[in-house]
């Protein structure tokens, strides 16, 4: 019974040493100096207006660069502050890891549209209706050219943008978009000549679909430079006009 008893109490001791030690290594503690600065983007795989360069200066301009420094003595929640007021970030979460690095998580802001208003007014337009100064990395988003505003960003523009990047193909094929004085949307394709008519913003997804089926089925056997216009603004037609 002693035995067994100090067998229970050895291996107690064990447990609760590994536990110590398991916690000790993954927690680093205060009196550490931070090695160095690790950036991690949660949407990586999308189009990002901001890379780590670009975070490692803002870090420095701010003054708030942590390497070198006493962990105890950076304050993680001004760098989350200081961060997150770049127009082109959405959050930011900081923290330590069991190295003594300040570990940087970044969930960027992702545009769809790129807008030139008629007004020279330039910017951006994000998954949420929301707007992004011009600047930041190059792209390849669509652009928006015509009778455009930025009361339009949250509504008309939001919905097409969000369409176009979630579908493969016009993704690829929308170069440009022009909104004309009705009001109405038009798209000009990355690789074909012809103006695409989609008309008032409404049922856009059956008229890509109605667009991208007669892509498809009929302009391989009628030839791809016959026409300049596709006009899907009606429903259950194309109507096409010659060049």
């Amino acid at each position: 019974m002693i035995k067994t008893l100090l067998k229970t109490l050895l291996l107690f001791a064990t447990l609760s040493y590994l536990i110590f030690a398991v916690v000790k290594v993954s927690h680093p503690t205060q009196e550490m100096v931070c090695t160095g600065v690790e950036f991690l983007f949660t949407d990586s795989g999308q189009t990002n207006l901001i890379d780590r360069p670009m975070l490692e200066m803002l870090l420095t301009k701010n003054k708030i660069a942590p390497k070198g420094h006493v962990l105890a003595d950076i304050d993680l929640h001004d760098i989350e502050q200081r961060l997150s007021a770049n127009p082109y970030i959405d959050t930011v979460n900081c923290y330590h890891t069991a190295s003594g690095k300040l570990c940087v998580r970044v969930t960027p802001r992702r545009p769809l549209l790129h807008v030139f208003a008629q007004d020279g007014d330039e910017f951006y337009i994000d998954t949420k209706g929301g707007i992004m100064p011009a600047g930041g990395l190059p792209t390849d988003l669509p652009i928006v050219t015509g009778h455009v505003t930025r009361q339009m960003s949250n509504t008309r523009l939001l919905m097409l943008g969000n369409l176009l990047q979630s579908d493969q193909y016009w993704k690829r094929q929308a170069q440009q978009v022009v909104i004309n004085e009705k009001g109405w949307i038009e798209i000009i394709p990355r690789f074909s000549g012809q103006r695409i008519l989609l008309g008032e913003p409404k049922d856009l997804q059956e008229k890509l679909n109605r667009v991208r089926m007669f892509y498809e089925k009929a302009m391989p056997r009628v030839g791809w430079n016959k026409y300049s216009t596709i006009n899907a603004a009606f429903k259950n037609q194309i109507i096409c006009t010659k060049l």
